[in-house]
């Protein structure tokens, strides 16, 4: 099934609303929500107001809801993350003892279970999570000690049982059992690998313009470091947040990044879908794929495998995004560029016979290399 995942909107109360009220009607309502149907449908429309207003892409951060939405616009699934800082009273549960998120009203609908849709709800919440500006160490969320269904998925998920259980409120004895799942770190040697946040886009702009430094650049960047130096801040902090995990989609920038701190190299990824119709460089779409560019690592960085481990990171996110399933991640290398072409078809990238301008000489000298979905 072809879904695509996303924030709600705060004018989407009323969609909000009934996708509650459609979760709170299910068999398991009883041991996956601490609502019922019959105390939600009876709210006014103001409080669904407020309530998609502050978990929106508008909203003030606090809380996320996120939507499994079909290609006629139905909603079929959502979770919701709450972000609950250290020493905070809660409305439910202990008083946390670190920065955390909590997810929470994970629903999707009859039709759609199976299909790999709360997956997708999952990742886009804990995505979410550790792209948090103010970061978190941990993720968690409560099960009905009843509902083992629930439990073996999160477990599949990576969430373990931290030992905390409460009681369910309105009951004497039955329990909510706390899972967690603490930030993940992916790592090459010395430096952390990560998508960027949208507020970084001060460091996004000065690791482009070093990369478009370097003698290289010539053959391996679309653009000219005078026109990048030229860009006005608001170019860089709408190219920041597009490619970061807490506001972009459909691009996402990955950064190496050192023990200081310092951003030592860098790749981006785009998602192409045939919809699209054409791509950045003028060819036509007609698979699900992504398209690897902006492939960078500082001179003292280089020799270490870093680029490699870069190229990982942007694999293994292609081919964890939603239905449609990418079918292949491609890149462009200019003919005369025999060094980053070895590096590619190292890594398992093989020439397609196509090419392209992708530098705007006016020919098409820059060869197309795939890595096609492994079986």
């Amino acid at each position: 099934m072809d879904l695509s995942i996303r924030v709600i909107r705060a004018d989407e109360w009323e969609r909000t609303r009934e996708i509650r009220l459609a979760a709170l009607r299910d068999p398991v309502a009883h041991l996956a929500f601490l609502d019922t149907y019959e105390a939600a449908v009876a709210r006014p429309d103001e409080f669904w107001r407020d309530r998609a207003a502050a978990a929106s892409d508008s909203g003030d951060g606090k809380v996320r809801q996120f939507v499994a939405e079909t290609t006629d616009g139905r909603w079929v699934g959502t979770v919701s993350v709450l972000v609950e800082r250290a020493g905070a009273e809660l409305t439910f549960g202990p008083v946390p003892k670190a920065d955390q998120t909590h997810i929470v009203g994970v629903y999707v609908r009859p039709e759609v279970r199976g299909t790999g849709a709360v997956d997708a709800l999952f990742r886009a919440a804990l995505e979410w999570s550790w792209a948090l500006p103010e970061p978190v160490e941990r993720a968690r969320l409560y099960v009905h000690e009843d509902n083992a269904r629930a439990a073996a998925f999160y477990e599949r998920f990576g969430f373990t049982a931290s030992g905390v259980r409460v009681p369910v409120p309105g009951h004497d004895r039955a329990m909510e059992v706390e899972y967690e799942v603490g930030r993940p770190t992916v790592r090459h040697g010395e430096y952390a690998l990560r998508a960027i946040r949208s507020d970084e886009w001060e460091r996004v702009r000065e690791l482009r313009l070093a990369a478009l430094r370097d003698p290289v650049a010539a053959l391996a960047f679309v653009e000219s470091y005078e026109e990048a130096a030229a860009r006005p801040d608001a170019f860089w902090q709408e190219r920041a947040e597009g490619g970061s995990e807490d506001r972009g989609t459909w691009i996402r920038q990955f950064v190496a990044e050192a023990a200081d701190g310092r951003w030592v190299g860098t790749v981006t990824v785009l998602v192409e879908r045939p919809e699209d119709g054409r791509t950045l460089f003028g060819d036509v779409v007609t698979v699900p794929q992504t398209d690897v560019v902006g492939v960078y690592v500082r001179p003292e960085a280089r020799g270490g495998g870093l680029v490699d481990a870069l190229l990982r990171v942007a694999v293994e996110w292609s081919w964890a995004r939603p239905a449609p399933l990418v079918e292949r991640v491609r890149l462009f290398v200019h003919e005369e560029n025999e060094r980053a072409a070895a590096v590619y078809r190292r890594f398992g990238f093989v020439a397609t016979g196509g090419r392209a301008d992708t530098l705007g000489s006016g020919e098409p000298r820059d060869l197309e290399h795939e890595l096609r979905r492994p079986v």
